[in-house]
């Protein structure tokens, strides 16, 4: 991770500030989510919807999309001040936002929902790694330049930027368009972050080499390989999601996935992310 910054200890620090009532989707309490949730009280009153957890504030729905839909009515009428999606769906959970909260949806192509992933001493963000992002330049740049305001505004944080790609200077350049398009779009999205004075440098795909040289904000080089790799980190290789917030809601919204059993760290960043200064 970057020597200088504990990524982890900035959530922490962030989220003492100042206690917060946050919603959550639990249908599945297994020991190690009601653990997690035991000890993100420190930081947040919760409000459970979905299973009831003892010693915590539930609305009990077996349905899923019934959860989904009192958790964002729990938002809309100011019942909780930030929203952890949890465990019930993504697309769903975010067009019952759309529709009641009168907002245009967001095209899934430009959706900024950034990770943290941490093991051990590495920690980095990871730009969203949706199959439908990355596509294009401009996608990426809309991204990328949303990434930096969010790190630095929120954080404090100066990135030091990791461009992926498909191809490297000596690979066979030309044996495949579409390798050869995604590689164009990556050189230039570092040509304009370098131009914009940012610390960055292309990596290829040597993404072992990024993490080990202390990169803070990975770019994968599409969403497509940047879904693969994030989910392989997360279940294969034992890392952690400390958070993955929706930047462009308007409101404080952790995601994550379904499948994650620890919470702990999504409560804390969505705290923290309310105890920003940026509002």
């Amino acid at each position: 991770m970057n020597k200088k910054i504990d990524i982890p200890k900035l959530f922490i620090n962030q989220a003492k500030k100042k206690r917060r009532k946050i919603g959550i989707a639990i249908m599945r309490p297994i020991p190690e989510t009601i653990k997690s949730l035991k000890k993100a009280k420190k930081y947040a009153d919760l409000v459970i919807v979905g299973a009831k957890v003892k010693g915590f504030e539930n609305i009990v729905e077996e349905d899923q999309d019934k959860a989904s839909e009192i958790l964002v009515k729990l938002l809309y009428n100011e019942k909780i001040e930030g929203l952890v999606r949890g465990q019930v769906k993504d697309s769903y959970t975010l067009d019952v936002f759309f529709k009641m909260f009168g907002k245009v949806p967001i095209p899934s192509n430009r959706k900024v929902c950034p990770g943290a992933m941490q093991k051990g001493k590495y920690c980095f963000f990871v730009s969203t790694c949706s199959i439908y992002q990355g596509m294009t330049l401009e996608d990426k740049i809309h991204e990328i330049d949303k990434m930096i305001d969010y790190m630095q505004s929120n954080f404090s944080l100066t990135p030091k930027i990791a461009v992926m790609s498909s191809l490297r200077p000596t690979s066979k350049v030309g044996k495949y368009k579409s390798l050869d398009d995604v590689a164009e779009i990556n050189k230039n999205l570092a040509k304009y972050l370098q131009e914009k004075g940012h610390d960055v440098k292309e990596y290829y795909f040597e993404y072992e080499s990024a993490v080990w040289e202390g990169a803070n904000l990975i770019v994968p080089s599409m969403g497509l390989v940047g879904n693969a790799w994030l989910k392989a980190l997360l279940y294969l290789g034992d890392w952690k999601l400390l958070c993955c917030p929706y930047l462009d809601l308007g409101v404080a919204w952790e995601d994550g996935s379904r499948n994650e059993k620890d919470f702990f760290w999504h409560i804390v960043h969505c705290v923290a992310m309310l105890n920003s200064e940026k509002k």
